[in-house]
């Protein structure tokens, strides 16, 4: 086992702010070894004449799975902005699932810095495990954990919900957190989430993140619903449009969070899927529904918006009709702009138009959202699968040129 410290000031001469222990170990006895080294370092005499020392603080284990170098620097941005807020025993596990021999190699690292006052210490372990089984990772990350405390697993990237290793980890688990938002194959994914999520086999909640992303239209949707006169007609809606953002003319861009947000309204007003969705010559799926004996008409489609992240819905349109009554329904965002316009227009009659306020949220904003909750979250529940249901009606070549 090997040890460094790092102090960190802010023009070389104050006290260090923050303080920062690292070492590495090869096993698991070396990493318990190694949490208890830091510990006595961080907490040392030396460290409080420097100004660097703290007190361990962690509400939650926090287990996150990265398949890639990519995977794991994003997760790791996000733990960095969040430790203030949510300081855990952080886990952040980089394996192969590839069959191979079992190895692990693991750097232990502890950091401090001031959150109200108080100056709190968190600790990461990072692992890179190659061979890795179900028995194989439980093995290593059980032991590690904090008792009597919640464990949260964050994994990365599209979760391979049958494969041992998943299982393994989400058993461990009191709720497994995933970013639909980054799956590779976000179709295909969401049709297997929604299965999962229906499956008795396994207990545990699901949270997305991506769902999340979208609490901002959610909100203000709704909102756009409440007073009676549309409310009455939401049961007669014929037509609904969602654009999602593409970086280029003719580019594709992840369906998730569009299949999420059609997925909401349609477990919410009980919609039946109905035949497979068509392609439009512009590249748009039309799908189409069944509400309360009539047909509904679906449409995702692509939008230009370069500076937003690819995917991320950009405008809804809704349209509905009964007798003599009417509702035209527009929401819309520019980019990653924190404003949105909305027109809402009944029976004809001139628009009532407005600017709402659309956060915006960071990855660590959302994680910190999720680790606020145990309960599972029924309603993203019903979104989910019935998100997987609309996937299910795509072309087969909804998810190529994404990965």
């Amino acid at each position: 086992m090997t040890t460094s410290q790092t102090a960190i000031s802010s023009d070389g001469r104050e006290p260090a702010l923050e303080g920062f222990w690292q070492a590495e170990a090869s096993d698991v006895p070396g990493i318990e070894k190694a949490l208890t080294t830091l510990r006595k370092q961080y907490a040392s005499p030396a460290a409080a004449r420097e100004g660097q020392a703290g007190t361990r603080n962690s509400v939650a284990n926090l287990v996150i799975y990265a398949g890639s170098e990519d995977d794991a620097a994003r997760a790791t941005a996000a733990m960095t902005e969040l430790a203030g807020r949510h300081p855990s025993r952080t886990i952040l596990l980089i394996a192969d699932l590839a069959p191979g021999s079992p190895d692990v190699n693991a750097s232990v690292s502890a950091s401090c810095r001031l959150a109200s006052g108080r100056r709190i210490c968190y600790e990461e372990i990072r692992l890179r495990a190659a061979g890795a089984s179900g028995p194989h990772l439980r093995s290593i990350v059980d032991p590690l954990l904090i008792s009597d405390l919640p464990v949260f697993l964050w994994w990365t990237g599209d979760p391979p919900f049958r494969h041992d290793a998943f299982l393994a980890l989400a058993r461990l688990s009191s709720r497994v957190l995933i970013d639909s938002g980054s799956f590779r194959t976000p179709a295909a994914t969401l049709q297997r989430l929604g299965r999962f999520m229906e499956d008795d086999a396994i207990d545990v909640p699901v949270g997305d993140l991506n769902w999340n992303r979208l609490a901002p239209w959610r909100e203000v949707l709704a909102q756009l619903c409440d007073p009676p006169a549309v409310s009455e007609l939401l049961p007669h809606l014929r037509r609904l449009r969602i654009e999602r953002a593409v970086g280029a003319e003719g580019g594709v861009a992840p369906v998730a969070q569009s299949l999420l947000l059609a997925g909401w309204l349609a477990s919410r007003l009980d919609w039946e899927p109905g035949r497979a969705a068509e392609q439009t010559f512009s590249g748009a799926y039309r799908l189409r529904l069944r509400s309360g004996g009539r047909d509904l008409v679906v449409e995702l489609r692509g939008r230009l918006a370069a500076s937003a992240r690819p995917g991320e819905v950009q405008a809804l349109a809704l349209e509905a009709d009964e007798d003599q009554h009417r509702i035209a329904l527009e929401m819309s965002r520019p980019g990653e702009q924190e404003q949105a316009a909305t027109s809402v227009s009944i029976d004809g009659a001139a628009p009532a138009e407005r600017s709402v306020r659309l956060p915006v949220l960071s990855d660590a904003e959302l994680l910190g959202d999720e680790i606020d909750r145990l309960d599972a979250d029924r309603v993203f529940e019903d979104a989910a699968e019935m998100a997987g249901r609309l996937a299910a009606l795509l072309p087969a070549n909804a998810d190529e040129g994404l990965a």
